[in-house]
């Protein structure tokens, strides 16, 4: 099944499809061409689901009478692919006409195939529809072509989620655009997610049910219909190579993360209609508008939320539209030298804008969300959390300053302050890492004690940084990132390539299991709740989620063939859920044995210390699990009470507490005395203070931003192991804050 595979990997095959002249019925049936040209089979079909008539409908085909399509419609549960979208799992049947599940459909020519294949089609836990193969052969479909097809049903999701609400697609009323705000406002204070300095024009995008209309920007455009064509054109080839460039520096963003605006561009009914109104005498900048605009009022009105998201898809290609027909575009995007303005942001969106060259991003919130902070960081882009609502009332074309150093945003500026802050971003960039190219490899304390520092990665492309900055490896790969940049859950081929990539550029990583709910949201309707921080969130959603789970376990154990693996389990409670998502590990071992995949026969499994009630069972853990890992930023977090998130009480955030310094200090100890490897991967792992009480501790593994490797290698170099620990005692006989950081200011000043 090696085609199977290829498919997956190939985005360029996929995007090509987008260059056909045709509509999405005819995008659909090269689809299904190219499905059964991969899987090497004698027939595919595509069933969507018909939200208004509640059944399945046939919308494509390669192998069956073409005639029954968009007229055969099976009912939920009806037939053997009724019955695979109804159970919501793979239906492989060997002899079709024996089954009794078989519907014969007079006229279709199913009845001359044996083997039957049928997979749902799901996007974001909403049940698409189900794609089918077929064979004249019997018993034609083995488990790998059940696992590839599963697989090309996921890659196709996003394609498959546009085509249907596309082919819904009704014209409906435009509402007046909304008048511009003026602001006599300069500045705006907020709070930095990640850090840098960003300078340009404003695009706003809304996320409310009001949806925000295109319009035609400041600009000279050429408006006759070859004008037209010509940006059309372009734009096609602009977003083909994002798609292409996506899938080289951010491969786990899955493929066709542009698959909505190649979809609209593709589309006869969109592109053509556009056509339409120049010719029939508008001007082709308004033509854009106008149709655009219909289709945002369409979205924007649809009870569906998948529906509703895709209105930014639909602004964004609007935006390209209009600035291609200017003649204001690179090759390889629009958003050069602008900064983006939204009431909200997913992580998904995040990354399908930052690939585009925008410079920052201003987004409404009471607080940094992680998901957006971490990933901003990597992605090395600006952004900043405002709370005032005042600025979000604004259109676009507002010069603006994003100072994410500061957490200060400037409205309209002078240009004597956008000259200043221009000349000075790169140096004031340059004081956040080290400022040498002499790269310390590893580093000791000044009387001869290893301390070893690993870099944590969210994304692919931080193994770049990991290795400029002389990583000893990974020690926390936040696997979280790889379904919340998607807002899906990837196959397990897809995962096995991504663990594959990271694990072939850094050798030594620590995986963490998904780590999704409190302030990392997935897209999906069950991670949503009143009190996420303390709901179904990390290692107790996995145990929720048994089958996702076990997905990504065997993954990384297929991964970890012939090399040494270590897992790492998040926020785990107690020995109880430890060894329970260690039955799922074992459970998922047996499934490979048995599949006969080479795996990994002996990961090293290792316990997160996030819970005040894991510190309490600090021996036990100690002695089951083969190493631990202590989470300071949600230790802190769970022991204060404090929602780190949350602006009202950052100021009591406090990872210096005595309660906090208490605990780390029992953890430690445990640790030590049950020979368990111990390390730090949270941000204080970074904050020389803490690493001496670390080290002090008996802590000499230390996992941080890889752009905090080079520095934190200096202070630890500076530091001496027996005075380290002189400082804990001293430490952890304080009883307040006050008092620490007091012993905290003399340390420096003697050292």
């Amino acid at each position: 099944m090696k085609k199977a595979y290829d498919l997956i990997c190939s985005v360029r095959e996929l995007t090509g499809i987008f260059r056909q002249k045709t509509n999405i019925s005819g995008l659909l049936n090269i689809v299904v061409k190219l499905v059964a040209k991969h899987i090497n089979t004698e027939a595919c079909s595509i069933f969507l689901y018909d939200e208004n008539e509640k059944n399945l409908v046939l919308r494509a085909t390669a192998g069956l009478n073409s005639e029954f399509i968009g007229k055969t419609r099976l009912n939920i549960g009806e037939g053997i692919t009724g019955m695979a979208f109804k159970m919501k799992k793979s239906i492989n049947i060997a002899r079709g006409s024996a089954d009794p599940n078989f519907k014969h459909i007079p006229g279709m020519l199913e009845e001359k195939y044996e083997s039957i294949l049928a997979v749902p089609i799901e996007y974001h836990n909403d049940k698409l529809g189900v794609i089918v193969i077929e064979d004249s052969k019997p018993g034609y479909y083995t488990k790998h072509d059940v696992r590839a097809l599963n697989t090309i049903a996921s890659q196709l999701a996003t394609f498959i989620e546009n085509a249907r609400m596309l082919l819904e697609l009704k014209d409906g009323m435009k509402e007046k655009f909304t008048n511009n705000i003026s602001l006599d406002r300069k500045f705006f204070k907020g709070r930095s997610a990640s850090t840098g300095i960003a300078v340009g024009k404003s695009v706003f995008l809304s996320q409310t049910l009001k949806s925000k209309y295109l319009k035609t920007e400041k600009l000279k455009y050429k408006e006759t219909l070859e004008d037209y064509e010509s940006a059309l054109t372009k734009t096609i080839e602009q977003l083909e190579l994002l798609q292409s460039k996506m899938n080289e520096n951010l491969s786990e963003a899955g493929s066709l993360i542009f698959a909505a605006h190649l979809l609209m561009v593709s589309d006869d009914d969109f592109s053509g209609k556009i056509r339409t109104y120049i010719k029939q005498g508008s001007k082709a900048s308004q033509a854009i508008v106008n149709v655009v605009n219909e289709y945002i009022d369409f979205f924007s009105k649809s009870g569906n939320i998948n529906i509703q998201e895709k209105v930014i898809d639909i602004q964004d290609l609007g935006h390209r539209l209009l600035r291609n027909l200017a003649c204001q575009t690179s090759d390889e995007g629009d958003y050069s030298g602008q900064i983006i303005v939204a009431w909200t942001m997913l992580p998904s969106e995040l990354v399908k804008l930052a690939a585009q060259h925008t410079e920052g991003f201003v987004i409404y919130g009471v607080g940094v969300t992680s998901h957006i902070a971490i990933l901003a960081r990597s992605l090395n882009i600006p952004v900043i959390f405002l709370t005032d609502p005042d600025i979000f009332k604004l259109k676009d074309e507002h010069m603006i300053i994003v100072d994410a150093f500061q957490g200060i945003v400037l409205l309209n500026p002078e240009e004597e302050l956008i000259e200043k802050y221009l000349n000075n971003r790169g140096i004031k960039e340059s004081e956040t890492t080290v400022q040498t190219n002499d790269y310390l490899e590893t580093c000791s304390t000044k009387d001869g004690k290893k301390i070893k520092i690993q870099a944590n990665i969210n994304i692919l492309s931080d193994s770049n940084n990991a290795i400029k900055y002389k990583a000893e490896g990974s020690g926390l790969y936040r696997s979280e990132f790889l379904f919340l940049i998607r807002n899906n859950f990837p196959t397990e081929e897809e995962q096995v390539l991504v663990y594959g990539r990271l694990l072939n550029t850094i050798p030594d990583v620590v995986f963490r299991t998904i780590d999704i709910g409190g302030d990392k949201i997935l897209g999906t309707s069950d991670t949503n709740e009143l009190n996420p921080s303390l709901g179904l969130r990390a290692l107790r959603y996995s145990l929720k989620h048994v089958d996702d789970f076990k997905v990504q376990l065997r993954a990384l154990l297929r991964v970890g063939s012939g090399r040494e693996l270590k897992i790492l389990l998040p926020l785990v409670t107690g020995i109880d859920d430890f060894l329970r998502a260690k039955e799922v590990i074992s459970l998922a071992m047996k499934e490979l044995e048995e599949e006969g995949f080479p795996y990994n026969k002996n990961p090293r499994i290792g316990a997160m210390i996030e819970l005040p009630s894991i510190v309490y069972m600090i021996d036990e853990i100690t002695k089951t699990a083969d190493f631990i890992s202590i989470g300071t930023n949600d230790l802190t977090q769970y022991i204060l009470g404090i929602d780190r998130t949350n602006d009202k009480v950052s100021d009591l955030y406090i990872p210096h507490h005595p309660s906090v310094m208490r605990a780390l200090y029992q953890i430690a100890a445990s640790a030590n005395k049950n020979d368990c490897p111990v390390s730090v991967c949270g941000d204080t792992a970074a904050d020389p203070d803490m690493l001496e009480y670390f080290i002090g501790l008996g802590i000499y593994s230390f996992s941080m931003d890889p752009r905090m490797i080079q520095f934190a290698r200096r202070e630890i170099s500076r530091m001496d192991l027996k005075s380290a620990q002189i400082f804990v005692k001293d430490i952890i006989s304080k009883g307040t804050v006050n008092e620490i950081e007091n012993t905290f200011s003399r340390r420096m000043k003697t050292s």
